[in-house]
């Protein structure tokens, strides 16, 4: 499923000859079958002539290219005399306001989805305005509540309104979902044990009274501190009347 300006611009390309036939310049909407019937197609060059291919005769949609078989199935409008019936009618579905049978305003069409396998159209997106309905903002209203495609009025059933799904609802939960599996992360990263990194016990001479000044440490229990050592040639000997 494709929104329907995401096919604007994209390249046509030929599978047989390997060859690109030109860009996407605009969809041929019928509003009978509610489907895309055709493609038009603004070939290479400054005057390069419109062609038109039926969707029947697209193999597949992709990001940066749709494919066609091979040249051949790109056609001049006037070959086609139904597709060019369906160009006169001119029927562009973006900006049509959304009416009920009961005649109760919805919006109007922002934007609709294209099932880039059968060219069906599979859902609407309808914006609310100040005045113009009971939405605000945006929301999904799926084709088959639609009745009517109309040039200037989408006519949907009595009731639709219960099936829209807003837009900013769905973005909401995408965003609590986000921020859920954020923090479920985090914490998994403060449970993870790094060998090496355990938290230090504090070591009993560091929960002994701190040293007296000038050196000597106090016992805190009466004890006397040790008698002052001398260092001779590296060696450590007591502290006593100097030798004659």
């Amino acid at each position: 499923m494709r929104k329907s300006h995401q096919f604007k611009s994209l390249s046509v390309i030929s599978l047989d000859e390997g060859r690109e036939i030109g860009r996407i310049r605009d969809l041929v909407i019928n509003p009978q079958t509610s489907e895309v019937a055709a493609i038009i197609v603004q070939r290479r060059g400054l005057f390069g002539e419109q062609k038109v291919i039926p969707f029947a005769r697209v193999v597949s949609v992709g990001n940066n290219a749709l494919t066609v078989q091979k040249i051949a199935n790109a056609e001049r409008i006037t070959s086609l005399p139904q597709i060019l019936g369906l160009i006169k009618e001119d029927v562009r579905l973006k900006g049509v306001r959304v009416i009920s049978e009961g005649g109760a305003a919805l919006g109007h069409v922002e934007e609709f989805y294209v099932d880039t396998t059968t060219g069906k159209i599979t859902a609407f997106e309808v914006s609310g305005a100040p005045g113009e309905g009971f939405l605000k903002g945006k929301a999904i209203l799926p084709a088959g509540e639609v009745r009517t495609i109309g040039k200037d009025i989408l006519i949907v059933r009595n009731g639709a309104e219960e099936s829209l799904t807003r837009s900013e609802s769905k973005l909401a939960e995408s965003m609590k979902s986000l921020k859920d599996g954020t923090n479920r992360l985090v914490q998994k990263v403060r449970d993870i044990h790094i060998p090496g990194e355990e938290k230090e016990e504090p070591s009993e001479s560091a929960t002994q009274a701190p040293l007296e000044p000038g050196g000597a440490m106090s016992g805190g229990h009466g004890a006397e501190p040790e008698p002052p050592q001398n260092v001779q040639n590296g060696t450590a000997r007591e502290a006593g009347p100097p030798e004659k």
